[in-house]
This record gives C-alpha cells, sequence and structure tokens, in this order.
C-alpha cells in the first residue's frame, strides 16, 4: 500500500499546482472540502467505533486458525481455471496505479453529471480512508500466506489490511449506494469484492486482511455519502488562455 500514499501525493500535489490558473480561493476551497472529509471520518465517534469493530473482528480471524485454514479450503478445493479468470481481472482493477489515474481521468473529461460525481465521490472516499489503511497495515504487523501466519505481530510486518481490497472496492461500492434498484446495487456490491477475491485466490493475502480492506473501503464511501454529496470539484479550461481552472462548490 505504499504505492497509495505515492499517489495521494500527487493528487494533493496536484491541486496547489493549479493556483496560478485557479486562484488561491479555489484551491482553499478544494482542500477545505478534503479537510471536512477527514473530519468526519477521524473525528466521528460512531464512524470509529464502526471501524473499531471491524478492526477487531479481523484481529479474530487472524489470530486464530480460522485465517489458515479459509486459505488451504480455498487453495485445495475451490480454486480452479475460473477462479483465476475472476482474479485476472479483479487484480487490475485494485491496482492503485491503474484505479485512480483512471478515476481522476474520468473526472476531468467527464461532463457535469452523475459519472462526474461519482469519480469525484470515489476520489474522495480514497483519499479519506487511505490513510487509516496505511497506519492499519503496519500497526497489525501481519505476512502474506507466502510469508508465514496471518497472526499480528505490530510494526513487523505491512500486509494486516489488503490495499488492492481497499482501492478496488471504493469505486464500486461508491457506485451501489448511488443506485436505487435491487439488482443493480447488488450488481456493483457484489463487483467490490472481486479486487479482495483477486487477493485470496493468488495467495496474496489472508481473509481476515481483505475482509478489512473491503470493510475499510465501504466506511470511507458511506461517509462521503452521507454528507449529501454537497460538495464537488470542477476542472475546466481557463477562459483567457493555456491552463486549467480548478473551482469548487460546498
Amino acid at each position: 500500500m505504499t504505492r497509495i500514499a505515492a499517489i495521494i501525493f500527487v493528487i494533493l500535489s496536484f491541486i496547489p499546482s493549479l493556483s496560478f490558473a485557479a486562484g488561491l480561493e479555489e484551491v482553499k476551497g478544494a482542500l477545505s472540502i478534503i479537510k471536512d472529509d477527514y473530519r468526519a471520518f477521524y473525528l466521528d465517534g460512531k464512524v470509529m467505533v464502526s471501524l473499531g469493530a471491524g478492526v477487531a473482528a479481523a484481529g479474530l480471524l487472524a489470530n486464530s486458525s480460522a485465517d489458515r485454514e479459509a486459505h488451504e479450503y480455498f487453495q485445495d478445493n475451490l480454486r480452479s481455471g475460473a477462479t483465476d479468470s475472476f482474479s485476472d481481472v479483479g487484480r487490475v482493477t485494485g491496482d492503485v496505479l491503474v484505479a485512480i489515474p483512471l478515476l481522476f481521468g474520468t473526472y476531468a473529461l467527464s461532463g457535469e453529471g452523475a459519472v462526474k460525481s461519482w469519480a469525484a465521490d470515489s476520489m474522495r472516499a480514497f483519499l479519506v480512508g487511505a490513510p487509516a489503511g496505511l497506519f492499519l497495515q503496519y500497526a497489525t504487523g501481519a505476512s502474506r500466506p507466502e510469508e508465514g501466519s496471518s497472526g499480528w505481530k505490530p510494526f513487523r510486518g505491512n500486509n494486516g489490511l489488503s490495499g488492492h481490497a481497499f482501492t478496488g472496492a471504493v469505486p464500486f461500492i461508491t457506485a451501489a449506494k448511488r443506485q436505487e434498484g435491487l439488482a443493480m446495487k447488488s450488481l456493483f456490491y457484489g463487483l467490490s469484492v472481486l479486487p479482495g477475491f483477486s487477493r485470496v485466490n493468488d495467495e496474496k493475502h489472508y481473509l481476515s486482511q481483505v475482509a478489512l480492506g473491503w470493510y475499510l473501503a465501504y466506511l470511507s464511501a458511506d461517509v462521503i455519502e452521507n454528507k449529501g454529496n454537497k460538495s464537488a470539484f470542477r476542472l475546466s479550461p481557463f477562459p483567457e488562455g493555456a491552463g486549467v481552472m480548478l473551482t469548487a462548490d460546498f
């Protein structure tokens, strides 16, 4: 998940770079949205209790024989050519170097509307949850299946949470929360588990690590959705010459 940190740095550094065209006030507005998102996530007691409950559940699974048994059962009885094919798709959607640039490009190139709003909210959910994900990866200190057991050894490893599961789930969960029909909502929630599934299938993560990554994605998207989508970034050509203008409504 160190690549996630790099992507966050690129996105955040991109905003100030537009200040020559956009103006200081517009940049401040965009950064204010991010600050409010962080406040809504990290300073909300209910969110923190929910995250703590998820971490506790993952810990119970990781620090018992259940994680290893689930891993061995899947590899011995369920893995097949079909699951490998599904994994090939899920692996790509969970790659931060693919998912985030695609979201950013979709947002920048889409006209005003649902697609642009979805991409913006997905990026906001990613930004708000990524610091917690990075911390949990190292704080749990867990290993990959190929490295050893799933038991937590604080700060002795960095795989206690699946970055693929988190990154890949965010856009699909964000889309699912915007659906009114049960069929489409179920479809997007189903797609949200594919990145995590690929990590279990490919023996890169234990079930507890994948579940924790997905759950963090859910909480992050939920925080953005519960804010009512009242804010949005906009990128548009600068009216008096070359450049890009960044504005923020909130």
